[in-house]
């Protein structure tokens, strides 16, 4: 009988692959110094750097080193890195799930190592429900993993920023100058970063998935290479519509507004394909890039259509233009939204008369740059946002207008809005003698700020890098002096106010220390039901301050020893579409509600908040009818 030992070694290289690497150092490296030349062969390890993580932070430049020289890369020591700060991310995670004692910096030490931190992230984000804090486990991973999400979207926007500082010592290409920096399918896609969660579908998957519908396009039209720019313009409209991959199926005034329609990874990604016009636009924009002809979305009043460019001094049609129009491209455009065939001009005109606009045809019907359609984008997301919060209807019929198909609903509303201000901030160029470019700049930043405070702390390192520096370029020039008095030291010292809170001990409210007949009748987790009104929320805290004495129970704030003059207790109750409406309410407005079971014996809104509850509790106690509070520093006795 033949031993392992006399296998050859391209077979013990394949039975490795069914090995953890772990293993391979630490049992069949030791075997023998063949075996141990086999563990330690490069081809071996770059298989498990392949296999063992999906997602790698840009500066490993992991894709390219995958098509380069085996030997140009020490696969190994690329692996081991990796579980390093695989071990590192888990011991942080761990820290903030247990306390809420520097839960920040953890955050953002987490945040420093970007995609790297992805793969060990999902495992967490997607935890066993037996697991005994699940909620928590799932609601800070889901948030460390978010804010690297929104840093990699920033990132692609402060693209412009970097390019408009540029100077240029020829005239930049059409390309080049449309773009500002940016690719459009990278710009627009930017906006579901900020949804993303612990789902699919981020910047690398939509190029992909782009790149997989050329490709098809291009193999139901093998005779592409030959035809004329109008052809192709024409085939793809046509292509497109045949496969539903655009506009909207059956849409009414409502079904436009919903936020699934603004995002290009979402339209991409959905069965049925739901974009708005601009979206349309845009996704047969970046497909024409990639099918050998150029086209633009063009933002006119009250819709986008493509605009398609010959190239310089060749017709629509393949001829060669008159040598006095080398340089000229001609134009033609379709709507991808509504039609699968070209528009003509005078259509585009008429539609023009129709609002008003008589003069000024000729500048209006040009490619509009990406940072303008990012714009336009935002707008539209401020619009299905303000009719979610102005439309009078139960919940049940308004969740379908921020519903994305992943993720939770409920954790999509501020992100949406979140992602409208940055591009707003973002989406400006370096203007700062622009008087009234800076004012309304500095609008948008204070409105970003209120957010960050109130919603999004963890990402005090985005304000920080992209925020702070803007802020003193856009600041007057006789205001930017010394660091201390750059416009951006109040940001940055309430940033260290933030952080010095967050690393900050606080005195623990206990039942037992409460004075002589104060009576606290309620608990942190319970489920109720509000007496008056009629709804439901979780107690999040309490106080026998009065109402008062509650609103910052969370902040770092001295407690006196007793609390005298008020008859009863008052609750910090988690309530609302999202779980960031907290209520404070007073003890003789709840009623207690009695569970027993699983999740699906809560009511409807408390299953909504559920995913947001994590932020302060470990799971849900089906046996004792209560949310196990993750509080217990604050909350001790309960």
């Amino acid at each position: 009988m033949s031993s392992f030992d006399s296998l050859p070694d391209e077979l013990i290289h394949q039975i490795l692959h069914y090995l953890a690497p772990e293993q391979t150092l630490t049992t069949v490296a030791l075997i023998s110094r063949r075996f141990s030349d086999i563990a330690h062969e490069p081809l071996l390890w770059k298989y498990y750097c392949q296999t063992g993580f999906r997602y790698w932070q840009a500066e490993h430049r992991f894709h390219h080193k995958v098509h380069g020289n085996l030997h140009d890369v020490d696969w190994k020591a690329l692996y081991l890195l990796r579980l390093r700060r695989n071990s590192r991310i888990a011991n942080l995670i761990d820290g903030i799930v247990a306390s809420r004692v520097s839960r920040l910096d953890k955050t953002e030490q987490i945040c420093q190592y970007g995609y790297d931190a992805k793969d060990y992230l999902l495992t967490q984000c997607r935890v066993d429900e037996s697991a005994d804090d699940v909620l928590a486990r799932r609601y800070y991973s889901c948030t460390v993993l978010d804010s690297i999400h929104r840093g990699l979207a920033i990132e692609e926007w402060a693209k412009y920023q970097r390019y408009t500082a540029r100077r240029f010592e020829q005239s930049p290409s059409n390309v080049e100058r449309l773009n500002g920096g940016m690719r459009l399918e990278r710009a627009l896609g930017a906006f579901d970063m900020f949804m993303l969660h612990d789902n699919e579908g981020d910047l690398d998957e939509i190029c992909e998935l782009l790149d997989d519908i050329a490709s098809r396009f291009r193999a139901a039209n093998p005779d592409l290479g030959r035809a004329t720019t109008r052809a192709k313009a024409t085939a793809l409209a046509r292509w497109l519509h045949a496969n539903n991959m655009t506009g909207l199926n059956d849409p009414t005034e409502e079904t436009y507004r919903y936020l699934r329609n603004c995002l290009i990874g979402r339209a991409l990604r959905d069965d049925q394909h739901p974009s708005l016009p601009i979206i349309s636009a845009a996704i047969y924009s970046a497909l024409a890039s990639r099918s050998g002809f150029e086209a633009y979305p063009c933002a006119l009043p009250n819709q986008v259509h493509a605009i398609v460019l010959s190239p310089s001094g060749v017709s629509l049609d393949g001829a060669i233009l008159p040598p006095e129009q080398c340089e000229h491209q001609q134009t033609m455009f379709l709507d991808p939204y509504g039609s699968d065939e070209e528009v003509p001009i005078d259509h585009i005109q008429n539609l023009l008369f129709r609002l008003g606009i008589y003069t000024g045809h000729d500048d209006m019907l040009t490619p509009t740059s990406t940072d303008l359609i990012v714009m336009r984008t935002a707008q539209n997301i401020r619009a299905s946002f303000t009719s979610f919060r102005t439309i009078d209807r139960p919940l049940s019929q308004l969740i379908p207008m921020i519903e994305l198909n992943r993720g939770d609903w409920a954790r999509n509303l501020q992100p949406a809005l979140y992602s409208m201000i940055w591009a707003s901030i973002m989406m400006v160029p370096i203007l700062p003698d622009n008087d009234e470019v800076r004012w309304d700049w500095q609008q948008d930043v204070r409105d970003l700020l209120t957010y960050f405070y109130e919603y999004f702390p963890e990402d005090s390192w985005l304000i920080e890098k992209y925020v702070c520096p803007m802020y003193d370029t856009f600041a007057a020039p006789s205001r930017r002096q010394v660091s201390s008095e750059l416009p951006s030291k109040r940001v940055r010292d309430q940033i260290k106010d933030i952080r010095r809170v967050d690393a900050s001990t606080r005195a623990p409210r206990r039942r037992s220390s409460l004075a002589e007949g104060a009576h606290v009748k309620f608990r942190v987790g319970q489920v109720f039901k509000h007496k008056r009104y009629d709804y439901h929320g979780i107690i999040l805290g309490w106080t026998t301050e009065g109402a008062g004495g509650i609103a910052n129970w969370d902040q770092n704030s001295s407690l006196r020893d007793s609390w005298h003059g008020y008859s009863e207790a008052y609750y910090r109750c988690m309530v609302g579409t999202d779980g960031s409406d907290h209520h404070i309410i007073a003890e003789g407005s709840i009623e207690a509600v009695e569970l027993r079971g699983g999740l699906d014996v809560l009511p409807p809104e408390i299953k909504d908040l559920v995913p947001m509850a994590g932020k302060f509790f470990k799971r849900w106690d089906g046996e004792n009818g209560v949310f196990v509070s993750n509080l217990r520093e604050l909350f001790p006795e309960d």
